[in-house]
């Protein structure tokens, strides 16, 4: 796999830092995943098929438990989990975010994440003191599933073993698109890549946020060349916004961003759209050919 692929540290001071929402530094870029020469290509993976999708998921700091997860715990002082996005859109070969809010009495235990459908899930253990605040859990999507849609349900347990609500994002793993070409969407993470085609030259990338402010950043090369906000490095990822929260990066209006593009480079430009959750906000986005 090559951008946006990430890791985890270490699972204690990764997960602790996300629930915390500080510190994006404990997270790595992967910009290839191993393999000689004689390695035979991946089968390409369809969507649909739950097992073999949980079979090629990148959850970083996981393991894979057969069977469904532990259900959701009555007790009055079971955690609660809250604020996601319902829905996101992405191109393989390329990192899902799954951004959601915690409370848990007795601390953040760990978390449950599993393709709706699937005999095993996702468990990603922790086990710290923090009772409260913001997770985001990155779930790599290789490029060999095929474009389609599938629902991934998560949630998270206490240091007791006490289980939350469950949530649900269900996914689109759309196509590479070729430019001139024109995507809309709401709120939530949507990641788009696009083909520049054969010339040399400089592409422009053109966004209208209207009056709910989002946020762009955009990639080339593997590397953040522009966007609404701050500088995204390699082990970063766009910051989660409550519409109207002041957050960094989230913009309303209209505006561009120039690709300086080459194809010996990289035929390739990757944008990332984060659509403000919780107040109904729409963007619209275009990218036209180097000129």
């Amino acid at each position: 796999m090559k951008n946006h692929i990430i890791a985890m540290k270490t699972l204690y001071n990764s997960i602790k830092i996300l629930s915390l929402f500080i510190g994006f530094s404990t997270l790595i870029l992967i910009t290839s995943c191993g393999g000689g020469d004689d390695d035979a290509a991946p089968a390409e993976v369809d969507p649909s098929d739950a097992d073999a999708l949980t079979g090629v998921l990148v959850i970083p700091g996981s393991q894979n438990v057969g069977g469904q997860p532990p259900a959701p715990s009555t007790d009055s002082d079971a955690p609660n989990v809250f604020g996601n996005q319902t829905s996101a859109t992405v191109v393989s070969d390329n990192t899902l975010y799954l951004p959601f809010n915690f409370e848990s009495v007795q601390g953040y235990g760990g978390c449950y994440v599993q393709v709706n459908g699937a005999t095993s899930y996702f468990d990603i253990p922790d086990g710290t003191s923090t009772q409260d605040g913001l997770l985001v859990v990155p779930v790599g999507i290789p490029a060999s599933v095929q474009e389609g849609d599938f629902c991934l349900t998560y949630c998270i347990y206490d240091n007791s073993g006490r289980v939350s609500n469950l949530l649900t994002t269900c996914v689109t793993v759309g196509p590479i698109q070729e430019c001139p070409a024109f995507t809309s969407g709401s709120d939530g993470l949507t990641i788009a890549t696009y083909d520049l085609g054969d010339s040399p030259g400089t592409a422009t990338i053109s966004y209208d946020m209207y009056s709910i402010q989002d946020r762009i950043d955009v990639f080339y090369n593997d590397q953040w060349i522009g966007g609404s906000g701050s500088s995204l490095g390699s082990s970063s990822f766009p910051p989660v916004s409550s519409c109207g929260d002041g957050q960094n990066g989230y913009v309303s209006g209209t505006g561009t961003i120039d690709v300086n593009y080459n194809p010996s480079t990289s035929r390739t430009v990757t944008v990332y759209m984060s659509g403000c959750i919780g107040g109904g906000t729409a963007w619209d986005l275009g990218v036209s050919c180097p000129q």
